[in-house]
């Protein structure tokens, strides 16, 4: 065992090294999601006075249902690296599971690309980051021994930390999710049967045993490459989930035209090249997430440093601002609890996607008033480093107060 809090676990938790975590030890859970089969909320751990995420089933615990999250949290115990999802330990009493890991204080990589209220411009050099350390996730995964299969990459699962790297999360709660027959899609939400967009084809039917490929996982991250450079939701045209088995199984694919990827996107040559073998129709066309790696290296040796940190620190301006606003206008208090942990005002209104995750971004309809943008200080979003790194970048100098006001200036 290693470090338990002590009470209430039980063995299930200790046998896989993990610290067992008493629910008393999570006061005041803050709702951030719900899904078909649990919830995520958001805490300060009583001890460790941290934030955490704990992703708890819902309803009755059956067996079933406990030992599939039990291997989950065992699956995220044994692939830890740097692209995915820290677990710190389990909770694990009789009436009360669920698995806590560090919370991502930027939400999913979905929200990202989709609440454009909150980010009106996201960097290609940021997007390019964000592709490449997935696919550096997932090729450790698949270099495990045994190989450790995803099947169930989408952007919801692709979570975001403080500085927007990316922490691969959501293993084994299921491969195959109830197809939704929802006769609607909103801005706010995906269908429950929103796995199917980022599924291959061979695997549409489940009856047909098919042997469990590397091939899955690097289809839908195909999907992903085309969701991060076009910002549109795949096939959000299609409001039957039956219409897009049919069409991909008939070998059709997301547009690749001006109207979806832009000509501005750089290397655009590449990427489409990467997206077409990806998700070939033939899994034994598709490439390695190794071979993924190799051909983004050059492209993300073509975007400097400075380049990178200035992304990072619009996006933090972007949410900020938006925030501000957010709450200015709602004319809501947001407890000092909920602006520490990023805690959306309102969170009983579903995010993006109803998969559980951790969403911690509010995704309201308010639009930031761009014009504004230079005349509000945001200092506080920058960290240490940053304001050490850019200063040096740009020749300012480091006394007094000065460098504060002309890094808010940028």
């Amino acid at each position: 065992m290693s470090g338990g809090d002590g009470g209430g676990g039980r063995m299930g938790a200790l046998s896989y090294g993990l610290p067992s975590i008493p629910s008393s030890k999570l006061p005041d859970l803050r709702f951030i999601s719900r899904g078909a089969y649990g919830t995520v909320s958001a805490a300060r751990h009583a001890d460790w006075r941290v934030p955490v995420a704990l992703k708890c089933l819902q309803g009755p615990l059956l067996d079933s249902d406990r030992n599939h999250l039990l291997k989950e949290a065992e699956i995220l115990h044994k692939a830890r690296f740097s692209y995915i999802l820290p677990i710190l330990g389990i909770c694990n009493e009789p009436e009360f599971l669920g698995i806590v890991t560090e919370y991502m204080t930027n939400g999913s990589l979905n929200q990202l690309l989709h609440g454009k209220d909150v980010y009106p411009n996201i960097p290609w050099c940021l997007r390019f980051r964000i592709l490449y350390e997935i696919a550096l996730g997932v090729n450790y995964l698949h270099n495990m021994n045994p190989p450790l299969l995803h099947h169930d990459l989408k952007t919801q699962n692709i979570l975001l930390d403080d500085e927007f790297h990316v922490k691969i999360a959501d293993f084994g709660m299921s491969k195959w999710r109830v197809i939704s027959m929802s006769q609607s899609r909103s801005e706010s939400s995906m269908p429950e049967g929103g796995t199917i967009i980022y599924m291959p084809p061979e695997d549409y039917n489940p009856s047909q045993k098919t042997r469990a490929s590397v091939k899955h996982d690097i289809y839908s991250y195909a999907v992903i490459i085309w969701e991060v450079m076009s910002r549109k939701q795949p096939f959000e045209e299609v409001i039957n989930p039956l219409q897009i088995m049919y069409s991909v199984s008939q070998g059709q694919r997301l547009d690749l035209s001006e109207g979806s990827l832009s000509m501005d996107i750089p290397h655009r040559g590449l990427i489409i090249r990467l997206m077409e073998s990806g998700w070939a129709q033939n899994p034994d066309e598709r490439p390695s997430f190794l071979k993924c790696l190799i051909d983004l290296e050059p492209v993300l040796r073509t975007f400097d440093e400075i380049a990178m940190l200035e992304a990072v620190i619009l996006l933090k301006r972007s949410k900020s601002l938006y925030e501000s606003q957010s709450i200015y206008k709602s004319g809501k208090k947001a407890n000092v609890e909920q602006i520490s942990l990023n805690i959306p005002l309102n969170p009983e209104k579903p995010a993006y996607s109803s998969s559980i995750q951790c969403d911690a971004l509010p995704l309201r309809s308010i639009s930031p008033d761009t014009s504004k943008f230079k005349s509000i200080p945001q200092c506080n979003i920058l960290s240490s480093g940053e304001i050490l790194l850019t200063s040096r970048k740009l020749g300012l100098s480091m006394s007094g107060k000065n460098v504060f006001f002309k890094l808010c200036a940028l």
